[in-house]
């Protein structure tokens, strides 16, 4: 069984209150499914039977967290109770023959003792059993949660940023690390006129003003080099023409990698202050030039100061107001609680408050000793709302030049820094939702890839992450900024293409399967490619993801396979047979007319004809069932290099004296396990396939060696070890195409009625069924080297019987008790036991049969079919064996179904003549043989 812990857990398991019963008991459907998902890495479970009893792979185990190990073999309702209103329409579905599939489906699970939201994508596949019903439901899965959350998270970080951007009463913009602008909010368009068109790259700087403008791009080229803040106060132009002075003030973007990524800035019109400030500046001068002639003349100062908007204070060297607005006044209170007046001092109001006070000793001190500057502060306390303002403080000197105080002029910028400060949390904000991404992007192991749409409607490389990278073989670096079609091979370039313009053109999410053939071997991708729009609508990228599913199609197509093989098994069965029942007869009755030499010669002519085409009927039938693995098999330890050896001269008479027979076997060759009568067979086929595919003559080697098998292997076996049987021509070789279907049954290149198209199927059945392989190595005019695998044995070859003489039976005594449902067969059978010397006795049913057993009605041999309606031949054989231990029994069948019959039971198989069933008679009278 294999396949990790859990297979070890399988084998160890208390099975007796599981409605799936003890593995030994499962059907080869059951046992076919759970052997593929326990070998796959990829997470897989199948339900079974009318219960849906669970089992699962070591994959699947951690997707149940604290459900396993309790889950195996439990009712899948029970295991997942919480989600079953969800999942059940799909499993009647699946159950009712109909596969389904869901991608990032949403499931609330508990599965470590809490509710947990979690996204699945899965399949569920309908599973047959061996009547072609559907008895359970496959489902291969992965869990998507992680991959979810990050794309949702940066979608709704994105959605956020531009939200508050488009919405913010401030011009806003983005940049990426060439200094080309990505993004302006709506405000700009509305303030500047411009377009996205016009705006985007460069385009921004075409609102400058003329005279603006070199500062201005040097000031943003220069900071862009060295990855530096920048703060910028130039002219810009609004839609009616006019120039308006505004600061644009920006921060550098960096991954977590340090990487550089662009800027995200702010522009804000500060027309209206810039002329308020100089008109300020205007009445500052003059204002300044009066309070030195007030105080020089010694006179009040607020009838000076009331004359302006800002907060303005004049202080002495002592910290005492020479002068103080009524706004200054009024926020002062607001903030301190206490209103100042000339002549108080500032240190002794605020002689309460050590804190402001000391505050205030420091900024003022500066100011008095001589300093001029500018800073922006913010006061308030709990109880008062804190605002910002921007602080200016002047020298004051009287008439002669001497410095005697100083003086302020403030400015409430609490809405400017609030919305500072707003944007600085924008880009907080979008910086955790860029590392979250990032995050993902980097460790997600699906492909994914960012692709950008030229003007021109190409297509270019921006980002790929490291399973892509590994997936494909392309490093970023190497195709950053390339269009696709200058490294992709010409057929994948133009199947990516037409994808990505499907996308483009229709603007939805477009969700498709693809194969591409990587190292020369087909891998089956799922890809999902989500369109990303700009301001107008347009899409301007496309975000794509892929996953590589091949495990999933291959585990499927080998389920589907198996279940066709099953299926035409048992097709294949019951068409063998009722045509051995058809032929038996006939057989039967041409065997009589050739022994006894009725008619001329050429009457005996037609009936040796005839017999010709019953054999090779029959011949065909044993096909049939070999390539279906229904022949019965005898497998035993088989000497392979005296079977080959000893095989020689048949293949040579066979072959014809053009081809030159050569036999080889390694010296030490050790037994395989087989059924030596259809190697023989089987050996046989391939060398009259190898004498039709070398018409002109050459050599057919013949070669026998023990061989290691290790994982990975063309021919698919568990590694261990092997003998190889290698039937070796040189003869016309098979292309490709022909290759490919060189085991199909009923294929054939002979032409119509030189083959049956059997051969090679028949072998690679027989292969099959022994637990070995066939492998075919062939080039068109090189030849053609087949290979059948079958498994070593340290096992002793047993010795090979003598065929047993034609026994002559005629004249002998007794009754013989014929038992068939088929008259045509009962009929041709008893003619035959006649033949012999046997009293014959028929019954067309085991139920007639032992009713005449139990009337005492006494044989001296039972010939029974094995498959009748009722009761079978080998369930009568046992009966009689009870009651009559001293009778023999010969049991007759068409069919190759060995399942209930005992292994010492003789059997005869149809179609069959009078020598043969004599034969068979005759081995039943040995001292051993019952």
């Amino acid at each position: 069984m294999g396949g990790g812990a859990v297979g070890a857990l399988m084998r160890t398991h208390d099975w007796s209150a599981s409605p799936l019963g003890a593995p030994e008991t499962w059907p080869q459907s059951l046992r076919s499914v759970v052997g593929l998902l326990l070998n796959s890495k990829f997470p897989m479970f199948v339900a079974w039977g009318p219960e849906l009893g669970f089992l699962y792979n070591d994959a699947y185990a951690e997707i149940l967290g604290a459900k396993h190990p309790q889950a195996l073999g439990r009712r899948f309702r029970d295991i997942w109770a919480e989600i079953w209103d969800d999942i059940s329409p799909l499993i009647d579905a699946a159950m009712a023959g109909e596969a389904t599939y869901r991608e990032n489906l949403p499931l609330v699970m508990n599965r470590k003792g809490f509710d947990e939201q979690t996204w699945f994508t899965f399949s569920y596949s309908p599973v047959q059993d061996e009547s072609g019903r559907v008895a359970g439901m496959f489902c291969a899965v992965a869990e998507t949660t992680g991959q979810v959350l990050a794309e949702r998270a940066a979608r709704e970080s994105e959605a956020r940023f531009r939200n508050m951007a488009d919405h913010a009463p401030v011009m806003m913009w983005v940049t990426d690390a060439s200094g080309r602008c990505t993004y302006l909010n709506r405000r700009w368009y509305e303030f500047t006129g411009q377009t996205a068109e016009e705006a985007e790259g460069f385009g921004w700087l075409d609102t400058t003003h003329p005279d603006d403008r070199p500062e201005a791009e040097r000031v943003f080229l220069e900071a862009n080099a060295a990855r530096a803040p920048f703060r910028l106060e130039y002219r810009l132009r609004r839609a009616d023409g006019s120039y308006h002075w505004a600061i644009d003030a920006a921060a550098p973007r960096f991954d977590d990698g340090g990487a550089f990524r662009g800027y995200v800035g702010s522009v804000i019109d500060i027309h209206d202050r810039r002329l308020a400030e100089q008109r300020m500046r205007e009445l500052n001068e003059h204002l300044e030039q009066r309070i030195g002639e007030a105080l020089a003349e010694r006179k009040l100062l607020a009838d000076l100061v009331e004359g302006t908007d800002a907060f303005v204070q004049v202080a002495d060297l002592d910290f005492r107001w020479l002068a103080i607005n009524r706004a200054a006044a009024d926020e002062f209170e607001r903030i301190f609680g206490v209103r100042p007046r000339v002549g108080d001092s500032m240190l002794d109001l605020l002689a309460h408050m050590p804190e402001h006070q000391a505050a205030v000793r420091a900024v003022w001190g500066r100011a008095l000793a001589g300093e001029a500057f500018m800073e922006v502060g913010a006061f308030g306390d709990p109880a008062r709302a804190r605002r910002s303002y921007e602080m200016k403080y002047h020298v004051l000197r009287d008439a002669f030049g001497e410095r005697i105080g100083a003086y302020q002029f403030a400015y409430d910028v609490t809405d400017r820094v609030r919305e500072q400060q707003r944007l600085a949390e924008a880009e907080a904000a979008r910086r955790e939702a860029d590392a979250l991404y990032r995050a993902y992007f980097e460790n997600s192991p699906e492909a994914l890839f960012v692709i950008g749409v030229a003007p021109d409607g190409g297509f270019v490389v921006e980002q790929i992450n490291p399973a892509h990278e590994a997936a494909v073989g392309f490093r970023l670096e190497d195709v950053r900024g390339q269009r696709l079609e200058t490294f992709l091979p010409p057929d994948m370039a133009a199947r990516v293409l037409a994808s990505y313009r499907r996308v483009v053109e229709s603007g939805t999410i477009y969700q498709y399967r693809e194969v591409f053939d990587f190292n020369g071997k087909p891998q089956h991708w799922d890809t999902s490619l989500v369109p990303v729009r700009d301001a107008d609508g347009r899409v301007t990228r496309i975000i794509g993801s892929s996953r590589n599913v091949t495990r999933q199609v291959v585990a499927e197509e080998a389920l589907r396979q198996s279940q066709k093989m099953e299926a035409m098994g048992q097709l294949t069965g019951g068409v063998a047979h009722d045509f051995n029942n058809l032929l038996t007869p006939i057989v039967g009755s041409l065997d009589m007319l050739q022994r006894k030499a009725l008619g001329g010669e050429r009457e005996q002519r037609l009936i040796a004809g005839a017999m010709q085409s019953a054999e090779r009927a029959k011949t065909l039938v044993q096909r049939l069932l070999a390539f279906a693995r229904r022949q019965p098999l005898q497998a035993v330890p088989v000497d392979v290099a005296a079977l080959v050896s000893s095989m020689g001269g048949l293949v040579a008479s066979t072959t014809g004296p053009q081809i030159k027979v050569v036999v080889e076997a390694a010296d030490g060759l050790r037994p395989a396990m087989a059924d030596p009568n259809q190697l023989e067979m089987a050996l046989l086929n391939l060398a009259v396939n190898a004498r039709d595919a070398m018409p002109n003559g050459g050599t057919l080697r013949i070669s026998a060696s023990n061989a290691r098998v290790e994982a990975g292997h063309p021919s698919d076996l568990p590694a261990g070890r092997y003998v190889r049987l290698s039937i070796a021509d040189t003869g016309l070789g098979m292309d490709e195409a022909t290759l490919k279907r060189a085991v199909e049954p009923f294929f054939s290149t002979k032409g119509i009625g030189k083959g049956t198209g059997l051969g090679l199927s028949m072998v690679h059945g027989l292969a099959s069924q022994l637990g070995g392989a066939l492998t075919i190595h062939s080039r068109p005019g090189l030849g053609t080297n087949v290979e059948l695998w079958l498994p070593e044995t340290a096992a002793a070859p047993e010795l090979r019987p003598a065929a047993p003489e034609p026994a002559d039976l005629e004249g002998r005594r007794g009754t013989a008790l014929l038992v068939d449902d088929e008259e045509l067969v009962r009929i041709s059978t008893a003619d035959m036991l006649a033949d012999l010397g046997y009293g014959v006795v028929e019954a067309a049913s085991a139920e007639e049969a032992m009713r005449l057993i139990e009337q005492g009605k006494r044989f001296d041999v039972l010939v029974t079919d094995h498959l009748m309606p009722g009761m079978s031949g080998a369930d009568l054989a046992r009966t009689v064996r009870d009651v009559q231990p001293d009778v023999p029994v010969l049991l007759v069948s068409g069919y190759a179904e060995s399942e209930g019959i005992a292994p010492d039971l003789p059997r005869l198989t149809k179609p069959f003549r009078k020598d043969e069933l004599a034969s068979s008679l005759a081995q039943l009278s040995t001292p051993d043989g019952r």
